[in-house]
């Protein structure tokens, strides 16, 4: 190694932290890198430029509660760092720790344990730097210039003002960093190889859900920190960005000594997962290394679906719907990609579900009706876009060489796919709350209403879906990404409302609902028994060099 093995480790550490099948093909470290911090740094550079306008305007000391719009100022950039750090090192789950498969390559060198540790730990601090500089370029360099605007700030002095916005900005990155570092080095050094593999994609999806969620809902929760800081200050203590957008106080001393103590709060808390972090990682280290070498290489992949074969007319059907049910239940990305997707609805589903009325929050009515079928269609929209996204390119020549006779049945199959997988789950999953909110009656017809409504919109998504899921070499829709952004578009922003006011009206008949429910049922009927007569499936951008055999 010509650069010494710890350099080189490192190098390799570090490399791996950028490979990802959704970046540009073939490219380096430094530019898949470059291209990721500048998404990182774009929305602060954004955000700095649209309050700059507040903090120059002498109208802002007049107002009462301007040191309120002031916390939830700070409270945005410490919630986007957390978010974006926490985000990013739940995403490297896998690679945070050295694997089964790290050990056994490079055991075959003379490499010591420590150098590999040594190694990876440089890796992760290259990789926190590199995201949390990112993430904060911006709102450490503009945010202390505007804030000098402001009388009490500008006495505080530029040196105290800079510290404490990379107190209450950094703050979150690193803390995000060790509390998910050092979460996954305890459960390595708890669980058995076997039942960490087993859970570690169900705490990866939860955790990056989380993540995503804790920035989507931040309209939600920065309404709220005036009314929680003055009648449920404890509550403050459960979320992370509080404790950083607290911090600022502690060196540009507020009226308030709450948000003060809340930072020395957040500064505990990332000592206690440091020291977790170093535990788990100094101590664990040698023997995760010798468990990892000693156990078996378990398959933990999940089943394929069979049980519900018998909604399939025919061996093709049976081969597409088996090939999607296997890879989602195999494949850590397909599923990662989901879960982000979901939480996202979710986290609009959760802005139009909850209404505050003086900074006391309860259930729209509206919103109780709008959130399942905003969630359905985030389910269903999904599955749509997740199905774009290739598996494994080496498993098509099997659909390639029949195509012909695969081409409607692939369409059948991934409608009854998604029906399995997403739509009825999700109609079960708010049954029990649609009936213990509108009643037993209204309820059980909400439920018929979204399960029908969303078989609709399946119809609508996958109408010209010529392709078996996961099998396609590029991102497709060059010609329908327009189209298909258009409906998405309207999804995010009317279909849940609009059906919504559907659903409304016909609870106030039920002949309504009945024609309703008779009308969509026979519409659906005629829409399963439609046959496109695609001629052939499509698999990338171009035609490809393979003639079709035909045989039969």
């Amino acid at each position: 190694m010509s650069g010494g093995p710890l350099t080189e480790l490192t190098r390799l550490f570090r490399n791996r932290f950028s490979e990802n099948d959704a970046l540009s093909e073939g490219a380096s470290y430094d530019v898949n890198l470059w291209q990721i911090l500048g998404f990182l740094a774009t929305p602060g550079f954004f955000i700095a430029l649209f309050l700059a306008p507040t903090y120059t305007a002498v109208a802002l000391h007049a107002r009462p509660d301007y040191q309120w719009e002031l916390r939830a100022d700070r409270l945005f950039f410490s919630a986007y760092s957390f978010a974006v750090t926490g985000f990013a090192t739940v995403f490297q789950w896998d690679m945070l720790f050295p694997d089964r498969h790290d050990f056994l390559a490079l055991g075959a060198f003379p490499l010591r344990i420590r150098d590999i540790f040594a190694a990876k730990l440089a890796a992760l601090g290259m990789f926190l730097a590199a995201v949390a500089g990112a993430a904060n370029a911006f709102s450490l360099v503009l945010m202390p210039l505007l804030a000098l605007n402001l009388p009490e700030l500008r006495s505080a002095g530029m040196a105290h003002v800079l510290v404490a916005q990379i107190v209450s900005t950094v703050g979150p990155s690193v803390f995000a960093f060790l509390a998910v570092t050092g979460l996954q080095g305890t459960l390595i050094n708890v669980l058995s190889p076997r039942a960490f593999r087993k859970l570690s994609p169900i705490i990866q999806m939860s955790l990056m859900c989380l993540m995503v969620m804790s920035l989507l809902l931040f309209p939600l929760y920065s309404m709220t920190i005036r009314p929680l800081a003055q009648h449920h200050p404890d509550w403050l203590r459960y979320f992370p960005p509080y404790w950083f957008a607290g911090s600022y106080e502690l060196f540009v001393p507020g009226p308030d000594s709450l948000f003060g103590s809340l930072g020395r709060f957040g500064m505990k808390a990332t000592g206690i997962a440091a020291a977790i972090f170093a535990l788990a990682w100094g101590v664990g280290y040698k023997r995760h290394y010798s468990r990892t070498l000693e156990a078996e290489d378990v398959d933990v992949r999940g089943q394929s679906g069979a049980a519900f074969e018998w909604l399939l007319a025919s061996p093709e059907e049976r081969a597409v719907f088996r090939f999607a049910a296997s890879t989602l239940a195999r494949s850590v990305k397909h599923r990662l990609f989901l879960a982000t997707y979901l939480s996202v609805g979710l986290s609009f589903g959760i802005l139009t579900l909850v209404s505050l009325t003086h900074g006391v929050p309860g259930i729209s009515r509206n919103g109780a009706r709008s959130f399942p079928l905003l969630m359905i269609f985030f389910v269903v929209s999904g599955f749509r876009a997740g199905f774009q996204f290739p598996a494994q390119l080496g498993s098509n020549w099997l659909f390639r060489i029949s195509e012909s006779k695969y081409a409607e049945a692939a369409r059948r199959a991934t409608r009854k796919c998604v029906l399995v997988f997403g739509l009825l789950p999700s109609v079960l999953m708010f049954l029990p709350a649609e009936i213990l909110y509108w009643g037993a009656g209204a309820g059980l017809f909400h439920a018929v209403f979204q399960g029908v409504s969303g078989a609709l919109l399946i119809e609508l998504l996958f109408w010209n879906f010529d392709r078996v899921p996961f099998t396609c070499s590029y991102f497709p829709g060059k010609k329908n990404l327009a189209l298909l952004g258009v409906a998405y578009l309207y999804g995010f922003t009317s279909y849940a409302f609009r059906m919504a006011d559907l659903e409304a009206w016909l609870d106030e008949s039920p002949v309504r609902a009945a024609a309703f429910v008779a009308g969509s049922v026979a519409l659906l009927a005629l829409l399963w028994h439609r046959n496109a007569r695609r001629p052939a499936l499509q698999f990338d951008a171009s035609e490809p060099a393979i003639e079709s055999l035909n045989l039969s």
